[in-house]
């Protein structure tokens, strides 16, 4: 088994440990076990090349398999989801006007709290 090969899996996943060994089916111990170098159960191997969706002759020093054409899909529409996430980020936010006539006495006036906030709008213009 190749350990530094499931310690890239670890370090580069969406998951921490302790999700990976919830999803795995074991310990917590189990998996910093595993990534220390102790021998591993096959049931364990298999377990975490399922979560990763890697092949386990992957995990024992193969080469992953060139990517699929469906794989680098994936790629490009990860790199089309950040893209827009920079476009939406760098977007001015807007605010929302709204009037509304209240019929309340001065004190329920301050008590809602609303006199600081009218201070505060004629203030800025």
């Amino acid at each position: 088994m190749n350990v530094n090969r499931i310690k890239e899996l670890v370090e580069n996943g969406m998951f921490t440990k302790v999700e990976l060994s919830d999803r795995c089916g074991f310990s917590r111990t189990t998996l910093d076990n595993i990534l220390s170098g102790a021998d591993a159960k096959v049931s364990s191997i298999e377990s975490i090349a399922k979560v990763f969706n890697v092949p386990m002759s992957y995990l024992f020093g193969e080469d992953m398999p060139i990517l699929s054409i469906e794989a680098e899909e994936l790629v490009k529409a990860k790199e089309e989801i950040m893209r827009l996430k920079q476009v939406i980020s760098s977007m001015p936010t807007k605010s929302t006007k709204v009037m509304i006539e209240l019929d309340v006495t001065e004190d329920e006036f301050i008590k809602l709290g609303l006199k600081d906030k009218v201070l505060q709008i004629l203030n800025k213009q």
